[in-house]
């Protein structure tokens, strides 16, 4: 049902800065512009890949407080999957993002981590070959050309209760748990749900601390590529996770919506051959 993590979404405080981040600094293109009702800017959308964008939306609320904390519940990293850590970590510094550094995790891979303008955390991870995400792999890929940036390689919420969770990611849309990796000290840590071939939802063990400013800027929402966006709705339906119906958006593609049980809101999008994501 579900084909692929199709974009994250931000909520931005200075658009200015945010572009310079993610384009001049992490790689990505900007690629096209969606204006409101009142034809004022409201959506720029980075390419990072083929049918892969982050959705920057103007007008956030800058707030004092870290996104990036391991008791915060809901949204907390998204990770950009490259070819080589080491040259991402190098243009990143380059830029002045002197924090931009490589280790090897828990989990074999190498990553580095960084933060936008606006707090969030970013990660990008090149993959070990005997990582248990390489393993996981269903398929083999045929080989793309090199480039800094190859896909959304995750992306990383805390969740207050996991049982529930894994209810809505695995019962109902279909995602598949593949491994969970303990702390150092051996206690439960995180999920790792199986979306496609290099992409995953990661889910950690939270604490009881929420956020809800819906103007600060910072996450706003994910968005899943469907092939049948009214069976999907008709699936959340029946589940009574159903929002906000199948509409058409300004870009012509097909979407409704759901939230998990953390409130973390997720767009399921059918893509029409006409929208500017399709043809760029």
């Amino acid at each position: 049902m579900i084909k692929a993590i199709a974009h994250q979404a931000l909520t931005v405080s200075n658009m200015e800065a945010s572009l310079r981040f993610y384009c001049e600094a992490a790689g990505l293109v900007k690629a096209f512009e969606i204006h409101d009702d009142d034809d004022k800017p409201w959506i720029v959308y980075l390419k990072i890949c083929d049918n892969q964008f982050v959705e920057l939306f103007y007008n956030g609320e800058k707030d004092p407080n870290t996104h990036y904390a391991s008791d915060l519940i809901g949204y907390h990293h998204f990770c950009l999957e490259v070819d080589d850590v080491e040259a991402a970590a190098a243009r990143l510094r380059e830029h002045g993002i002197t924090e931009a550094k490589v280790s090897q995790g828990l989990d074999m891979n190498y990553s580095c981590w960084v933060h936008d303008p606006d707090g969030n955390a970013v990660e990008f991870v090149q993959y070990h070959p005997d990582s248990v995400h390489t393993k996981s792999r269903v398929s083999s890929n045929q080989a793309k050309e090199a480039n800094l940036l190859k896909g959304i390689a995750h992306m990383a919420f805390v969740t207050k209760d996991m049982e529930k969770a894994l209810h809505y990611y695995c019962d109902i849309l279909g995602f598949k748990e593949v491994f969970e990796l303990p702390d150092e000290q051996g206690n439960p840590w995180l999920k790792y749900l199986h979306v496609q071939d290099g992409q995953f939802i990661e889910l950690f063990y939270g604490g009881e601390r929420s956020y809800h400013n819906q103007r600060a800027a910072g996450f706003a929402h994910y968005c899943l590529e469907v092939a049948d966006i009214y069976q999907v709705a008709q699936l959340l339906e029946q589940h009574g996770i159903l929002e906000v119906a199948p509409t058409q958006g300004k870009d012509f593609n097909l979407q409704c919506w759901s939230a998990d049980p953390d409130g973390n809101k997720i767009e399921f999008m059918q893509i029409d051959s006409r929208s500017p994501q399709a043809n760029c």
